[in-house]
This record gives C-alpha cells, structure tokens and sequence, in this order.
C-alpha cells in the first residue's frame, strides 16, 4: 500500500517552494495565501518535519525539502503529462515541442514535413521560449535548446552540433571583403542578446586577445534579428551553422572564411524519461537521425 500525501497539500508546497512564495503560490493555484499555508502545514504534519525556514522577510525551503521539491515537481510533471495524454482523442497523438523561437524557424520547421509524412497522425505542436528549463511554466513533451538541460525524471540527449563562423550578404561583401580574420577587426559587426558572446569566442578563436576584439555594432534582442539583418546587408553576423546552411546554399548568404570554426556546445532535447517508447520517442528519434544526417554531410560552409 502506498504512503502518499495530501494531493492538495502536494501541489501547494511544490508551488510555494518552485516560486519562492506563498503568494504567488496562491496566484498560481487559483486560492488564498492562507489555503496555501494551511495545505503546507498539513503537509508538515503528514512528514513529521519543517519545510521551511525564514529567510529576510519570506520563507525558503529546507535542505530536506528541496531534496523533496524535485522529486515532487517530476511526480507532478509526470501526472500531469498522463493526465493530458488521457484527455486527447484516441484517434490523435499529440507531441509539444517547448523550443527557443530562432531553431524553430530555420531549423526544425524547414524540416518538419518529413517527420509529419512518416507520422500523419501525429500533432506537433510549437511553443517558443527561451526561459530555463527549471522556470517553465508550460507542460511539454520535448524540450529543445541549445545547451545541456538537467531535469528529474527526464534524460537530455545531444543531437546536432552547433559549428560557428562569420557570414555575410553578398552585397556586403562585394563592398567590404575579407581576406584574413583581421579584415573583420574594423568591419560592421551584428550582435545579439541570446548570443552576447559569439563575436568574442570566434575572435579568440582566431587568435585575437581580448584587447584586440571589438565590441561595437548593431545590436539586436533575439538572434533571429541578427541573422535577417545580415541577409539585408547590414553587416557581419556570427552564422551557427545549421540555422544558415540553407541561406548558404542558396547564396543568400556567404561564408568568406573557412575557419577558424568554433563549437558551442550543441543543441540538446530533453524528454520524459518514462516514455522511452511510443510517440515521443519517435519524434525524438527522428530528431537525432536528422542531426546526424547534418553531421555526417560535415556541415560547412558552401
């Protein structure tokens, strides 16, 4: 026989440990701060222990309930995804995809149709964030970023590499050749706030000390932004290249140099760890063999 808590208590005490606050606990649960402390002091009693110390002028979990709180909030996760699945016709699958918006547009939607003529009954859905996994607030089934992602109950998998190199218009090009690397000291560089660093890993890689690297240009909030101003010209952009390889083999865009090529860390998937078959992983599956499809074709610059 099982020993569970109070569901209610439950899903209190993950929200008020998960938020950092009663309050916004209660806002998320649709009640009153003092429900949410009445179901975490039950929740106390039921344990036997505190699960929560002062901390300024709120409270923080314990040592013992955060160790608690993950595996709590994976419980939930997985409850919930069931709950979800139930309620779907048995006629459709579907599968939601939380993704950053710049590899949803020029990676994973130029290639979806194939997925969706092996799987014509299967759903996709798309819903963009770039917010850390541990801060979403939206269920999901598949989870792609562009860096290694850790969660209980769930296994991360890198599936394509994430080659970097500077790209450009033609147009610009025609106006502003490069050479060398060091053509691109005094050249206008694009910049982006989802990849602050890229111009700096890429000139390090080059040779370049920090001194020696600019730091002026345009800059723009998303990526996305970045890489469409370089398709008009207006500068130098660092490329990741599998979000340009088609501008680059359309002529869209150019990659006047063959290196220095730097490598972020990869663009990675997380998905529930108990549904290691069925609809996910086929997605999942199809997300790997395309990355080494990519990779395998070696990725570089036309």
């Amino acid at each position: 026989m099982r020993l569970l808590p109070p569901l209610n208590a439950l899903r209190a005490f993950e929200a008020a440990a998960r938020l950092g606050s009663f309050s916004r606990a209660a806002q998320e649960l649709g009640v009153t701060h003092g429900a949410v402390s009445r179901h975490v002091q039950t929740l106390e009693q039921f344990l036997g222990t505190p699960l929560f110390r002062p901390h300024g002028r709120g409270r923080i979990p314990t040592e013992r309930a955060a160790v608690y709180l993950a595996e709590v909030s994976a419980a939930l996760d997985r409850l919930g995804n069931a709950t979800e699945r139930m309620r779907e016709p048995a006629t459709a699958r579907l599968i939601r995809v939380n993704i950053v918006a710049t590899f949803a547009m020029r990676w994973l939607i130029p290639r979806l149709s194939a997925f969706q003529i092996a799987h014509p009954r299967v759903e996709v859905r798309l819903s963009t964030s770039t917010a850390a996994i541990e801060h979403l607030q939206d269920e999901f089934d598949v989870a792609i970023r562009r860096h290694p992602m850790h969660r209980a109950g769930f296994v991360a998998r890198q599936f394509l590499a994430d080659p970097n190199l500077p790209v450009a218009a033609p147009a610009l090009l025609a106006r502003w050749p490069v050479a060398e690397p060091a053509d691109l000291l005094r050249a206008p560089l694009l910049h982006s706030d989802s990849k602050p660093n890229a111009w700096l890993e890429w000139f390090r890689a080059a040779g370049f000390s920090s001194g020696q690297i600019p730091t002026g240009g345009q800059r723009f909030e998303n990526y996305f932004f970045a890489l469409e101003a370089a398709l008009r010209g207006l500068g130098f952009a660092v490329g990741a290249l599998p979000l340009v390889a088609d501008d680059l083999a359309a002529g869209r865009l150019v990659a006047p140099l063959d290196g220095p090529v730097f490598i972020s860390e990869g663009y990675h998937v997380l998905y529930p760890a108990n549904r290691s078959h069925g609809t996910v992983m086929q997605f999942v599956d199809w997300l790997v063999a395309e990355g080494a499809r990519e990779s395998a074709a070696g990725m570089r610059p036309a």
